[in-house]
């Protein structure tokens, strides 16, 4: 059986599966200091990142399996710059975002954030809560098809420490509509596209990948795993989430949007409402 978020269950696929390597690995995703650091959940925080959920997603698929750390630049609605960070897993078309959380370690579970799995052949997913052990289906409006890249025309550059060829990239969708990339594939790590960039209406977006390796994750790491609760829409998920933080953060003296801390209520025995 299958218990725990996304750091237990990539733990448990590791240790039975992997050499010493994935090993480092799971431990660089569990490893942290417990601080006093805490999680704070607004309304959007439950929407998949777009690179997993739209086109860009297309061009992560050309290895077997990789693991990396990511570094995503966009503008935000505002239209100031926004950087999210995190560490992605990929195996056979099938992807896992883990977001970087001011909560690691121990407290992960208790107080961690969002986690996403995406499967780009079957273009759907779950949104993930390691603190109320939960998760729900999520599915792309606009879905990739094709992909031609136009390597008659690369360039040789260096990125992000690899000899690598710049090359345009078209990603076609289900509906008539394309989005143009110029990626960045790695000569020495079978053209993994370790840089992405993308502008559609004047909104550029770069991803930058590092510490990649080209490694076959356990397959059993991208589903929910057993004993998480299933809510009909991430939305759902989300409302709970905000109305637990507000009763903890109330519960401890501290503002409504507070998780909780490491003196105030333990988090572990909370259970949320059954979804409708």
């Amino acid at each position: 059986m299958r218990r725990g978020g996304f750091a237990s269950i990539l733990w448990a696929g590791m240790k039975m599966l992997f050499s010493m390597s994935w090993l480092a690995l799971a431990g660089a995703f569990l490893a942290g200091c417990a601080s006093g650091s805490k999680v704070f959940y607004h309304a959007g925080d439950e929407t998949p990142p777009v690179f997993l959920t739209g086109p860009a997603a297309a061009l992560l698929t050309n290895v077997e399996g990789f693991s990396a750390k990511v570094t995503v630049s966009m503008p935000g609605a505002d239209g100031a710059r926004r950087t999210m960070t995190g560490e992605l897993l990929g195996r056979q078309g099938a992807l896992i975002f883990q977001p970087s959380s001011a909560v690691q370690g121990k407290r992960a579970k208790r107080e961690g954030g969002m986690y996403f799995i995406w499967s780009e052949t079957q273009h759907s997913g779950y949104v993930l809560s390691d603190a109320l052990q939960a998760y729900a289906p999520t599915a792309a409006s606009v879905t990739p098809t094709n992909v031609a890249l136009q390597s008659s025309a690369a360039v040789e550059e260096e990125a992000n420490g690899h000899r690598c060829r710049r090359m345009e990239a078209m990603v076609q969708c289900g509906d008539g509509s394309s989005e143009r990339f110029q990626v960045w594939q790695a000569q020495d790590a079978k053209s993994f596209p370790v840089r992405i960039r993308a502008e559609a209406g004047g909104r550029e977006m770069t991803l930058e990948f590092s510490d990649v390796r080209l490694e076959l994750p356990p397959a059993q790491v991208f589903g929910p795993p057993d004993g998480f609760i299933r809510y009909e829409t991430p939305g759902a998920l989300m409302n709970d989430l905000i109305i637990r933080q507000s009763a903890l953060g109330k519960g401890a003296g501290g503002p409504p949007a507070q998780t909780g801390t490491d003196s105030g209520p333990m988090l572990d025995n909370w259970r949320p409402s059954l979804p409708k």
